[in-house]
Formats: C-alpha cells, sequence, structure tokens
C-alpha cells in the first residue's frame, strides 16, 4: 500500500489538487508498478507561519517576483470531451463497470442535459449518436490492456482490433454501446 505525502502552503484550488492528484497516481503507477486501487496520495497543507527555510518562517521571507515570461497564445493541455450517447446508463455501465472509468462529482450542464462526468477528462450526454460519426476514435492509456481485453470480451464487446503492438504500446480497438471507436494502449508494453 503505497502513500505519497505532499506538503504545501494552503492555496491550491480543487482543480488543481485533483490534477495534482491524478499525475502524482499515474506517476506512480507508470514508473513504480503501483495499483491505483491501493495507492493513498495525501496533501497537507502547512500554513506559511508553521514552515521556515533557512531559520526564516514562511510567513517573514521576501517572495522573489519572478517574471512571468510572455507565452504565445495556442492549445496547452486537453480538457474535456462530451460524448454523445443513445443511452447514458448503458454507457454509464460501460465505461465505469469495463473499462474501469471513475465518475466525478461536478456541476450540471448549463443547458440542462443529463451528463456523466469522469475524472479521466471525458463525459457523456444523451444525444443523438447516429451517422455522420463526429469523432474517429477517442484513445486512452491504460494499464493492464491485456486484462481489460479479456473483461470486454467475456461482456461480449464488439472488437475493430484486438491486442496487437501499436505505434503507443500494447493496443486494442473496441466499440462502445454507440459504436464508438474507443482506443486502449498501454505504453511500454509489448504482445506477449
Amino acid at each position: 500500500m503505497p502513500i505519497v505525502t505532499v506538503q504545501m502552503y494552503p492555496g491550491r484550488t480543487a482543480v488543481q489538487k485533483r490534477a495534482l492528484v491524478r499525475a502524482l497516481t499515474d506517476a506512480m503507477v507508470q514508473h513504480a508498478a503501483a495499483k491505483p486501487d491501493n495507492l493513498h496520495v495525501i496533501l497537507q497543507e502547512i500554513p506559511k507561519e508553521h514552515w521556515a527555510l533557512a531559520g526564516v518562517l514562511g510567513t517573514e521571507r521576501k517572495e522573489s517576483v519572478a517574471k512571468v515570461p510572455d507565452i504565445m497564445p495556442g492549445i496547452r493541455e486537453f480538457a474535456h470531451m462530451l460524448l454523445k450517447v443513445s443511452d447514458i446508463k448503458r454507457s454509464e455501465r460501460f465505461y465505469v463497470d469495463l473499462l474501469g472509468f471513475t465518475v466525478r462529482p461536478a456541476k450540471p450542464l448549463a443547458d440542462g442535459r443529463p451528463f456523466v462526468p469522469f475524472m479521466q477528462g471525458f463525459a457523456l450526454t444523451e444525444g443523438d449518436s447516429g451517422e455522420p460519426q463526429q469523432i474517429d476514435h477517442i484513445a486512452f492509456k491504460v494499464h493492464g490492456v491485456v486484462e481489460i481485453a479479456t473483461r470486454l470480451k467475456k461482456a461480449g464487446t464488439k472488437f475493430y482490433q484486438d491486442v496487437h503492438q501499436g505505434i503507443y504500446g500494447l493496443t486494442i480497438y473496441v466499440a462502445d454501446p454507440d459504436g464508438n471507436k474507443i482506443e486502449l494502449f498501454e505504453e511500454g508494453a509489448s504482445v506477449p
């Protein structure tokens, strides 16, 4: 049961903490072979008056303000994707029970549509998922792709392509309940 403890000043938002915990979990899974279900991440916020560096309390230190360099406008990272599905409960079971996604709390959509958001930056909503397909495929990094493939086969999931050596690692392509193509790959893994 690995435990990762982070000590820091207070002031980070819930969004920042969520991203930090996700990144630490992913790093421990990838580099330390930790299992996410057994990994504890503890964030300890320590007030500046309880923290000292070089014999000076944090509240008494003069922070040097570094000039933030000008950054070119542009995309920085993937934020989220909202996928229309024909049966939101059926699709939720697929993504949670078969692929291992984790539902997260979120504010309702502004237009009132039902939706299911996941910790993995992906969400479902109800809508017409018919032709033409607007997405070629959705790709996710995973751990244990062979075990996931076995679970999906037992559930009768359609496979576009079974376990194979893809460009990012061991890969499968499957269909979700609406036929959306899902790529699951395990970096660094190779065909057993």
